[in-house]
């Protein structure tokens, strides 16, 4: 008997976690932050407690009640043991966006983490550069009580694929399928069990710029004839929708026409919108100036094939890596992290009075928080903002693009906003249905789950935490 626990990602966007146990093996698809959970309790400024392991995510609901699954130091802070052996086969993780990803930093190191070799090295470069605390250890952790920081980290297990694969684990086959979403090395999974095969979709979308990635996968799948098909369904609401080339003739058309300095602000990890607007940039005959976030992580990707003629070398003519002021304010090696000093020296480093004084010469990759960097460069008269992010989506996002306004108004920059999502529309969920011809369909990551109605004969609701066996 194969049987699903739905721990996660139901009636929300995000925090999927689906725990499928067959025969004796137990597989976790997907393991992530339940934003809308965390959100009731949490914001920049107010995080779960590192010092406090478990504790905070355990009662405040953030995490699963079971116990078994988690770190052995994070037990044994609560007085707990962890069994002999890992309660978890693998995890199989569709990609890196948080909200399937975060709460693996919690995850018993035991447990291998199954994924893309593209989503490991997302997951090395967000763990290297981003700031360490008890949510963030996605590719490796330090134990906890944390009494001496200065510790080599713990790495975790991760066995990782490339593209199409199969593999074993336990009395589950699993078929990896690269499919199109707003960060790269995206993956659906199909698991053949001992007496149903299950489709999890992860997330996906058909209009981006690997949309034929989806199709080829999806194609593929239907072959396998899915007994049960764990559909996303985050835009199914909607029934429009805007192409990466979308963006890029808009974004060029407003872009021509600016006489100072171009701001494009972008999802951080979203590898594909950025090669965007660096062919946008050279369209322009303009320097393309990235953040060093960005330098070291085109660096890593440009690792792999599929990526390699996308994003341009670090060294390319048309980059530029912007050096902010740290620490001393100086520009000091010691002012920076280990992994940034190898950026300072680069011959197309920058700092800003370089962009203050070639800014019309400039399209400049800046997110959100790196928004009081226009201090120093001092954006003339006719500068632009273009902002191509999902819309605000809660309270607090809404006040970040009231504060935005106000630095926008400050130096007078016009904004625009072209965005293309990573998710499937209304019409391409019922398509993709449709090619798939699951025998039944869940709808997951999405708040609308009843508009699922209509596209199946077999379309079954299901609650956070409900138990269902697959075959009947």
């Amino acid at each position: 008997m194969t049987t699903v626990t739905f721990l996660g990602g139901i009636d929300e966007i995000g925090g999927n976690c689906f725990l499928v146990e067959d025969e004796d093996t137990r597989l976790l698809l997907d393991f992530g932050m339940r934003y809308s959970v965390r959100g009731k309790y949490f914001e920049e400024y107010i995080k779960p407690r590192s010092s406090a392991g478990l504790i905070d995510v355990l009662t405040l609901g953030l995490v699963p009640d079971r116990l078994e699954f988690y770190r052995k130091d994070l037990l044994e802070m609560i007085g707990k043991k962890s069994a002999s052996e890992p309660y978890l086969d693998g995890v199989l993780l569709s990609h890196v966006h948080y909200d399937h990803s975060a709460n693996i930093s919690f995850l018993d190191e035991r447990v291998p983490v199954y994924t893309s070799q593209i989503t490991a090295l997302y997951a090395k470069v967000l763990t290297e550069t981003g700031q360490r605390n008890i949510e963030t250890e996605l590719y490796d952790f330090k134990p906890r009580p944390l009494t001496n920081p200065r510790m080599e980290a713990t790495p975790r297990i991760f066995k990782t694929f490339d593209g199409e694969s199969k593999f074993k684990v336990g009395s589950i086959t699993v078929h990896s399928y690269p499919v199109d979403h707003s960060v790269a090395g995206a993956t659906a999974f199909l698991l053949e069990c001992s007496d149903s095969t299950l489709l999890y979709t992860g997330d996906l979308r058909f209009h981006g710029p690997l949309g034929s990635h989806t199709r080829g996968s999806i194609e593929k799948i239907a072959e396998q004839k899915p007994d049960v098909m764990l559909c996303e369904g985050t835009r199914v609401d909607e029934t429009t929708t805007s192409s990466e080339n979308d963006v890029k003739t808009q974004s060029l058309q407003a872009a021509s026409k600016c006489k100072g300095l171009i701001v494009a602000d972008f999802a951080p990890r979203d590898v594909f919108r950025l090669s965007t607007f660096h062919s946008i940039a050279k369209e322009l005959g303009r320097k393309f100036l990235i953040m060093k976030q960005d330098a070291y992580l085109i660096s890593q990707l440009r690792e792999v094939p599929l990526l390699r003629d996308m994003l341009p070398p670090i060294d390319d003519a048309s980059i530029l890596v912007y050096v902010e002021r740290k620490g001393s304010g100086t520009y000091r090696d010691v002012d920076y992290r280990t992994w940034e000093r190898e950026f300072l020296s680069l011959p197309n480093a920058v700092q800003s009075d370089y962009v203050q004084k070639n800014q019309s010469k400039i399209m400049a990759c800046m997110g959100f928080f790196d928004i009081n960097e226009l201090i120093d460069m001092k954006p003339k008269t006719g500068s632009i903002y273009i902002e191509s992010t999902s819309e605000p989506h809660n309270e607090e996002q809404e006040i970040d693009v009231e504060r935005l306004s106000n630095w926008l108004d400050f130096f007078g920059l016009a904004k625009f906003h072209f965005h293309s999502s990573g998710h499937a529309s209304a019409t391409d969920v019922k398509s993709l249905i449709q090619t798939a011809q699951p025998k039944c369909v869940i709808p997951i990551h999405t708040e609308q789950p009843k508009l699922f109605r209509g596209m199946h004969t077999d379309v079954r609701l299901v609650q956070t935490g409900q138990t269902i066996d697959l075959c009947t």
